[in-house]
C-alpha cells in the first residue's frame, strides 16, 4: 500500500456479533483503546446487536467477516443446498470445504449469492462497509477471491485483508507451534502473493503486512509489545478475538482463544505508548481509503 518508510497498524476485531462478550468487547476498545476496526459476521447470534453498536459508533471502521465455513448461512438452506445443511450451518471442516469449492465450481453460483447476503445485510443497515475478510481468511481461496472482488467492486467496499504475516517474527516471540506457525504462514504468504495482484487490478486497497495469522487467538499484551520494533513500513493489520468474559458460544467456537487477554491487551496504556514512542501511526482502512491509500 505504501512505500515510504511510514509505519501504520489497524487493529481489527474478528467475529463482532458472535456474541454479546465479542460485542461489548468491541464496543469497550473502540472507546477505550486502540481498536478502530471491526469485521461483522452477519450470521452470527447477535449480529443484530453489533449492527445497533455500529449505528450508535459512527467512529467505528466497519467491515464484512464473510463467512462459508464454521458458521451459519444468511441465506436460506434451500437457496444454497450446496453449502449449508438443512439448518443453514456451514460445514465444520477446513480443508475438506476448501477442496470441495475448488473442485466443485458449479458450487460457486450458490457461494457468491451468500456472499452478497451478508455484505448487503450490512449495507442494508444502513451502514457503510469498508473493507472485507473472510472468516478463517477464506476470502482468499483460489475459487472464491474473484467472488469477493467482483462483489467488493459492486458494493463500493474499498479494502481487503491480505494474509501476509512475518511468520518467523511470530515465532520469535511464541514458539509453542512450530509447524503451525510455518504451515499456515506459508500457504498464506503463497495466497497473498497471488491475491494482491488481483486486488490492486480491481482498484481496491489491502494492507502490506499482518498479524494475528499464526498466533490467533492469543495476541496478548506481551505480544503485540515485542511485535512493535518488528512492524516495517507500509501498514500492518493486526487482528485479534477480544471477548468481555467466557461465554457459552465462544466456547464452543474458540475454546482455547484467550478473549479477555486479547481485550486487555487492546486496552492497553503501555500498548498506545510503546505506539507513540516508536512513531507508529494507528489507523483504519476507512482513513486509508478517504487519504487516497497513501
Amino acid at each position: 500500500m505504501e512505500t515510504t518508510t511510514r509505519r501504520r497498524v489497524i487493529f481489527t476485531a474478528d467475529d463482532f456479533g458472535l456474541s454479546e462478550a465479542v460485542n461489548g468487547a468491541v464496543a469497550l476498545a473502540l472507546r477505550r483503546g486502540v481498536l478502530r476496526c471491526a469485521s461483522l459476521m452477519v450470521g452470527a447470534p447477535q449480529a443484530a446487536e453489533a449492527l445497533a453498536l455500529a449505528r450508535q459508533q459512527p467512529e467505528l471502521c466497519l467491515g464484512v467477516h464473510l463467512t462459508l465455513i464454521q458458521g451459519r448461512a444468511v441465506l436460506p438452506p434451500g437457496q444454497i443446498p450446496g453449502l449449508a445443511d438443512a439448518r443453514g450451518y456451514f460445514s465444520h471442516h477446513p480443508v475438506k470445504t476448501g477442496l470441495r469449492y475448488f473442485f466443485q465450481p458449479v458450487l460457486r453460483p450458490q457461494i457468491r449469492r451468500e456472499l452478497a447476503a451478508q455484505m448487503e445485510a450490512v449495507l442494508a443497515a444502513g451502514l457503510t462497509c469498508w473493507h472485507v475478510n473472510g472468516h478463517l481468511n477464506l476470502h482468499l481461496h483460489p475459487a472464491v477471491l474473484p467472488l469477493v472482488l467482483d462483489l467488493a467492486r459492486e458494493y463500493g467496499i474499498p479494502a481487503v485483508r491480505l494474509a501476509r504475516e512475518d511468520w518467523r517474527a511470530t515465532r520469535s516471540l511464541a514458539p509453542d507451534r512450530p509447524i503451525y506457525q510455518a504451515a499456515h504462514g506459508l500457504i498464506f504468504a503463497w495466497l497473498s502473493r497471488r491475491a494482491r495482484r488481483r486486488v490492486k487490478a480491481a482498484g481496491l486497497l489491502c494492507n502490506d503486512h499482518l498479524f494475528g495469522l499464526t498466533n490467533d487467538g492469543r495476541m496478548t499484551e506481551a505480544y503485540l509489545l515485542g511485535l512493535i520494533p518488528r512492524l516495517k513500513a507500509g501498514v500492518t493489520e493486526i487482528y485479534s478475538h477480544p471477548a468481555l468474559y467466557p461465554e457459552a458460544e465462544l466456547r464452543r467456537w474458540t475454546p482455547a482463544y484467550r478473549g479477555q487477554e486479547e481485550l486487555a491487551a487492546l486496552l492497553s496504556p503501555r500498548l498506545k505508548a510503546a505506539l507513540a514512542d516508536a512513531g507508529v501511526e494507528v489507523s483504519d482502512f476507512r482513513e486509508m481509503f478517504l487519504g487516497g491509500g497513501g
